[in-house]
C-alpha cells in the first residue's frame, strides 16, 4: 500500500480501463469492473482481501441489486451479474445498433432505477488493437451514437438522451429532483431536472472544459450536493458546488482517474479506480501506480447511500 498526499492506493492492480467504482454494503467490499480485461473485482474493506471474477464478456458498469448480484451494462446490454457465484445472465439490448455503439458509465438513481448511458464505438470491432483504441480517444470526429438510458424497475426501458459522443455518469443530486451527465469527448457536462417518474428536462450546460482539463469522466455526489468528478488524462479529480463553482482539485499520482465512488460503512471514504490503456514500460516509469484503485483522504463530506436496482 503506497500513501502520497491525500491518497492512499490501497490495491496497485494495474486495470487497462477500470470503472464502475462502487459500494457493497452486503459484503462491504468495494468492487469495479475491467473493460479491456474483461472481470469484475473486489477489495474487502474490513481486511484488504482481494478477488477477481474473469468475466465472459467485458462489462463495463455494476450496481447492486436488490434481488442479489448485480444489475450490469456489458456487451449484452443489461444483464444480471454475480461475481461471487459466476453468474453472467443477459436481459435486453436497448442499443438499437450495437455495431455503432456500446453501453460505458451505469448508475442507480434515488429510487432504484437503473440509468446507463452509450458511447461511440464505430471505429472498434474484434480486430482493433490497444494501440488502435488508444489513437482514437482524442478524436472528436467520433460519431454521436450514444444515448442515455433509463431502467425501470418493470424492466421497461427508455431513452432518455441521444446524440451523445461518451456517456458518463449519470449522478443524482441529494433529492434525486437533479441529475449531471458528462459527455467526454466534447467536454461537457450537463445537468437535467428529474420527474417523479423519471423523465428528464431542461437540460442545460453544468460545466464546460478545455483539453487541458482532461476528459470528465465518472462523477460521485455528496452529501452536501457537490460533485466530484473524475478527469481522464488530467492527473486531477475536482469537486464542484451545485451552481458549477470549483470548491477544490485534487492531484493524483495517475493521469487517468475513471470512476469515483463513496463507501464505507458511514459512506465517509472516496475511492476512485484508474486506467493504463496502451500504456508502456516508459509510462509506467512515469506513473507506476497507473491502473491502481484509490482512497481519497480527508474528504469534506460523506457520499450519498447507494439505492439498490429494484428490478
Amino acid at each position: 500500500m503506497m500513501e502520497g498526499e491525500g491518497w492512499r492506493c490501497i490495491w496497485d492492480a494495474k486495470a487497462i480501463l477500470g470503472e464502475s467504482t462502487i459500494w457493497d454494503d452486503r459484503d462491504g467490499c468495494i468492487y469495479w469492473v475491467d473493460i479491456e480485461a474483461p472481470s469484475i473485482n473486489w477489495y474487502e474493506l474490513a481486511s484488504g482481501a482481494k478477488g477477481s471474477w474473469a468475466t465472459p464478456a467485458w462489462v463495463s458498469a455494476i450496481a447492486p441489486r436488490a434481488s442479489g448480484g448485480f444489475i450490469a451494462s456489458c456487451v449484452d446490454g443489461f444483464a444480471h451479474v454475480d461475481p461471487k457465484r459466476q453468474v453472467y445472465a443477459p436481459m435486453l439490448q436497448p442499443i438499437p445498433n450495437p455495431k455503432m455503439a456500446r453501453l460505458n458509465d451505469g448508475v442507480t438513481d434515488r429510487k432504484g432505477r437503473y440509468w446507463s448511458g452509450s458511447c461511440d464505438s464505430s471505429q472498434w470491432d474484434e480486430s482493433t488493437t490497444a494501440e488502435d483504441k488508444e489513437s482514437t480517444l482524442g478524436n472528436f470526429e467520433k460519431r454521436s451514437t450514444g444515448e442515455l438510458y433509463r431502467l425501470d424497475v418493470d424492466g421497461t426501458v427508455s431513452t432518455q438522451e441521444r446524440n451523445i459522443v461518451t456517456a458518463n455518469g449519470p449522478a443524482f443530486s441529494p433529492d434525486g429532483g437533479t441529475a449531471y451527465v458528462n459527455d467526454s469527448m466534447p467536454l461537457v457536462s450537463w445537468v437535467y431536472d428529474v420527474s417523479e417518474n423519471g423523465t428528464l428536462s431542461n437540460r442545460r450546460d453544468f460545466l464546460t472544459f478545455k483539453p487541458e482539463d482532461g476528459y470528465p469522466d465518472g462523477m460521485a455526489v455528496d452529501v452536501e450536493g457537490c460533485i466530484w468528478i473524475a478527469f481522464y488524462e488530467s492527473w486531477k479529480l475536482r469537486r464542484f458546488a451545485p451552481d458549477g463553482t470549483l470548491m477544490e482539485e485534487r492531484h493524483l499520482p495517475v493521469r487517468r482517474g475513471l470512476r469515483p465512488a463513496f463507501g464505507g460503512t458511514a459512506y465517509d471514504r472516496l475511492f476512485l479506480i484508474s486506467g493504463s490503456q496502451g500504456y508502456t514500460s516508459e509510462t509506467f516509469a512515469e506513473q507506476p501506480l497507473a491502473g491502481g484503485l484509490f482512497e481519497i483522504l480527508d474528504v469534506p463530506a460523506a457520499g450519498l447511500p447507494n439505492i439498490a436496482f429494484q428490478g
